[in-house]
């Protein structure tokens, strides 16, 4: 095998990429009862193609509903699209870096992402993230080729690119804030087709992005008030500013990042170790290449970090995700000489390393599913509770269900007719249902309590089910506070979180 995918590496890539990503998703469909959050929640938004939704932007949506016709909305076709996104993202990974370190460290970097979290236990989640991945991969792989080619069409993809990658999420500015440095740093003024490039460039972006900013607003700039009233809207105070951003880079490349450098690391020790080493030194990559890697894998970390230092922004740790994995190659290009293997093949003992890590990885997932299949409705423990034991309580009609997206949305799929969702009773959250919809459905509400009052049914240990189209009003009492909190941690968490009743 390692032999076949240095001669063919088209056809063996794909085959390695496929082999890897079809097993995590047949694994996924295995193992867990319940699809994660983010699955659920497009799943629900697909009930109506908008330009844009309360919490994000609609590409992820769009492409749901596009391949649906294809295959039945289901987990099993969000897992299938999550897996597609990574493999695309992976092969423009290593067509990239071919050129840039060599076929064996190209390879390298692949095996290594490989091992990251996206790539394995969470590669059957779907959401703006994951979509973003490949048009983040695209506009460097075009970036690159018209630094060393100038291209207008190179420009223009990478504007598309860019704008898509908007429609995606709103990340995707970090990257357009690289490509305007790497335009600074290749001299881009000085070339007339660099020049004109930039310009067409941002145009095509504004314009495939025009219609969700018009969407912006028409209503009340929905995603930036939400995200305003978490992460954006923290202001952090100045002590906190430093320490913060530090714990979160931390987070990024030792935690997130942890396999990938068991597996370089390892790989360069090999290598340092065989006699033949020092007659085959890698050439020195040249500034172009180094600093394209650097800025890469390291660029939108400290643009984030920047935008956190100024404003006060907390950072969530899985703001790295899509970004993550090019930290990589940019760590491999700083590596001394005599570590790095260019266009020198892989040893079996490094594919065997890999194939421990991957073992490793899946040990530790089979452990945490079977932890959270004991307490199911424990924090951390979404993807194994039942719904469809929760959804025999229910033994009224039921058109519409009103609550938290993620709670709402799997009773849906496993009640007769997949009644549609009402997020949080707001129909400017949930643009699938009408007023007139509302007055005509039969309408049933889930939330979070601890206590079940008269009328209403348990659904599930700190849930309960109301057959009226809101939840009743919370009690007064010495837990009224404590109960508004729990309804607010729903709406926000989509019902993931655990419920702790006194």
């Amino acid at each position: 095998m390692p032999q076949i995918l240095q001669r063919l590496p088209a056809r063996s890539l794909a085959a390695l990429l496929l082999a890897a990503t079809g097993a995590w998703v047949l694994l996924a469909a295995r193992l867990w009862r319940t699809p994660p959050i983010d699955n659920v929640e497009q799943l629900v938004w697909r009930g109506a193609v908008e330009w844009g939704y309360y919490k994000h932007p609609p590409l992820p949506t769009w492409l749901l509903a596009a391949a649906s016709p294809a295959w039945p909305a289901t987990p099993l076709l969000t897992y299938l699209l999550a897996a597609a996104c990574m493999v695309v993202t992976l092969w423009l990974f290593h067509a990239l870096l071919r050129p840039l370190l060599g076929r064996g460290d190209a390879l390298l970097a692949v095996l290594a992402a490989l091992c990251l979290t996206y790539a394995t236990d969470r590669l059957p989640i779907y959401n703006h993230n994951v979509v973003m991945m490949p048009f983040i991969a695209a506009v460097w792989c075009l970036l690159w080729r018209t630094t060393q080619r100038p291209s207008l069409a190179a420009w223009a993809g990478i504007g598309l690119c860019l704008g898509a990658g908007m429609l995606a999420k709103y990340q995707m500015a970090l990257v357009a804030l690289c490509v305007a440095l790497w335009w600074l740093r290749i001299g881009g003024w000085r070339v007339a087709c660099h020049r004109w490039g930039l310009a067409l460039a941002a145009v095509l972006a504004a314009l495939v992005f025009a219609p969700h900013l018009l969407w912006l607003t028409t209503h009340q700039w929905a995603p930036l008030t939400y995200a305003s009233d978490s992460s954006l809207g923290a202001h952090l105070r100045w002590s906190a500013r430093g320490p913060h951003a530090v714990l979160w880079m931390a987070d990024w490349m030792v935690n997130r990042l942890a396999p990938a450098w068991v597996l370089v690391f390892a790989a360069a020790g090999v290598l340092s170790q065989r006699p033949d080493n020092p007659e085959r030194p890698v050439p020195p990559p040249d500034r172009w290449q180094r600093d394209f890697l650097l800025l890469a894998g390291f660029g939108p970390m400290l643009l984030t970090v920047a935008l956190s230092m100024a404003g006060g922004i907390h950072l969530q740790m899985k703001w790295s995700t899509a970004f993550a994995l090019w930290t990589v190659p940019a760590i491999q290009v700083l590596l001394p000489r005599r570590w790095r293997y260019g266009d020198a093949p892989l040893p079996r003992v490094v594919w065997a390393m890999a194939g421990l890590l991957q073992l490793l990885l899946l040990a530790i997932t089979l452990h945490s599913a079977d932890k959270q299949a004991h307490h199911p409705m424990g924090k951390g423990a979404w993807r194994q509770r039942d719904f469809a034991a929760m959804a025999h309580t229910i033994d009224v009609p039921v058109d519409v269900i009103n609550g938290p997206y993620g709670v709402a949305g799997m009773l849906a799929r496993h009640l007769p007719g997949q009644p549609r969702v009402l997020i949080d009773g707001d129909l400017r959250r949930s643009p699938w249902l009408t007023p007139t919809d509302l007055a005509q459905a039969r309408t049933i509400s889930v939330w979070p309590t601890c206590q079940v009052p008269e009328g209403a049914r348990p659904l599930a240990r700190g849930w309960a089910w109301w057959p009226r189209p809101a939840p009743p009003p919370v009690a007064d009492g010495p837990q009224a506070a404590a109960e508004i909190a729990r309804r607010a941690q729903a709406s926000h968490t989509g019902g993931t979180a655990a419920v702790h009743c006194p």
